[in-house]
């Protein structure tokens, strides 16, 4: 990211400009040696402060170059510097100010540099929230040592960041698979490793222990494996309730941000066993992206997921509504909401009448304000006696990385024995 300066020269005071003309004022109405000694000394001060910030403003140079233009939550933003000083004058100061608008990011500080020297240094941050970001404009600040002349260097370009939403280990769902029909259907390994089983079995030797129900097992007391279906699925539709009035908490402790986790991540997952996935997420935006396969495709939505924003107009009864034509018959819808409103519930009915297998993922919306509300029970209760599979995750819920990033970072130790103190570089996971 490197783009021409905009270059001004400022007055800071106007302090030594009034000493001259006092000077020159008392010179005339009562001449003297020492005013004149004085106003030659101030001059000379003002004269040089003036050549000093000059030079330094047409000839310093600053570069800012990132690495790529997205990144995934979790991730570091790391950015290089480089100042360069083409000028006869030492540099004493320069400060540099960001205003992107990366949360707790900034790349603020003060540098130095000698004359016909440059100078380097790198920035660190950590991309804790998915969504878009503004790299930039940023200036840089320098001057005489004195502050009488500020050189301002103003970079207005501006880049847009994208941090995509990670993807996360998701409990196992017991979730319907619909069927693929015509051309579609091919074989598919009975062993293959997906959360969605169509029965258990004993465990016998060579099993895999990725395929232990360790719930089925807790209840058998014994060791039981998913036997997974060999009938190909159909595609999934995945349905985000991006509407703001069922949504509670406050940033990434809020169901508009779990709910886009787990959609990220059911994406990847199902992406991951090659069937075709697409997304409803109807909000401040209305995106819909239609079902494809491949692990190119999950870019796509993870794009859109990154850009999800919860708006009005658009409660999830609507949303299944306007989509229910385009869907197809042998497919798969899962709604992820938080909402406990019983007329989706009818949507998602009308859904399945059209040979559609349906289930609903459901955010507690009231642990997420430090609650409970038993309505969650009664939709549950109203979901299965219509035969939709629906499972409940709360606040409470910590997502593990399917991927887990690791970073390197050194940290001061003091040894016991000598008191010496060194840099010991650490690993640790984020």
């Amino acid at each position: 990211m490197t783009s021409q300066a905009e270059r001004r020269l400022v007055l800071r005071t106007r302090l030594p400009l009034y000493v001259i003309g006092l000077l020159i004022f008392l010179q005339l109405v009562q001449p003297d040696p020492t005013w004149t000694y004085l106003l030659a000394g101030f001059a000379a001060f003002f004269g040089l402060t003036y050549f000093w910030a000059r030079g330094l403003s047409n000839s310093v140079e600053v570069e800012r170059q990132s690495r790529g233009v997205w990144v995934v939550a979790g991730d570091r933003l790391v950015e290089e510097f480089t100042l360069r000083n083409g000028s006869a004058w030492p540099l004493v100061w320069a400060r540099i100010a960001d205003h992107s608008d990366i949360p707790e990011y900034t790349i603020d500080r003060v540098v130095a540099c000698g004359s016909h020297e440059s100078v380097q240094w790198r920035t660190e941050g950590l991309c804790a929230h998915r969504g878009v970001f503004t790299v930039g404009p940023w200036n840089v600040t320098t001057g005489d040592p004195f502050g009488i002349f500020h050189a301002q260097l103003d970079f207005p370009e501006v880049r847009t960041l994208l941090v995509y939403p990670r993807v996360m280990a998701l409990p196992d769902f017991d979730l319907p698979r619909g069927s693929a029909g015509g051309r579609a259907r091919r074989a598919r390994s009975a062993l293959s490793q997906t959360s969605l089983a169509s029965h258990v079995r004993q465990y016998a030797p060579g099993d895999s222990l990725r395929l232990i129900h360790w719930r089925k097992s807790a209840q058998q007391d014994e060791l039981m494996v998913r036997q997974f279906d060999q009938e190909p699925a159909g595609d999934l539709w995945l349905v985000l309730d991006l509407d703001e009035a069922v949504q509670a908490g406050e940033g990434e402790d809020s169901t508009l941000e779990y709910g886009i986790i787990i959609a990220a991540s059911l994406a990847a997952q199902h992406l991951g066993e090659n069937r075709a996935v697409g997304l409803v997420a109807l909000g401040e935006q209305a995106e819909i992206v239609p079902p494809q396969a491949g692990m190119a495709h999950l870019w796509r939505i993870l794009s859109v997921l990154a850009h999800a924003r919860p708006g009005s107009g658009w409660p999830l009864a609507r949303v299944l509504d306007q989509v229910r034509p385009g869907i197809g018959r042998g497919r798969t819808l899962i709604a992820i909401t938080p909402s406990l409103e019983l007329d989706w519930v009818g949507s998602l009915l009308r859904i399945q009448h059209h040979d559609i297998a349906a289930a609903a993922l459901l955010l507690d919306a009231a642990s997420f304000d430090g609650g409970s509300d038993p309505r969650l029970l009664t939709l549950g209760d109203v979901l299965a006696d219509h035969g939709i599979p629906s499972h409940v995750i709360d606040s409470s819920h910590i997502f593990r990385p399917l991927v887990p990033i690791k970073r390197k970072r050194t940290v001061l130790k003091t040894l016991s024995g000598s008191g010496r103190v060194v840099a010991v570089e650490i690993e640790e996971e984020i």
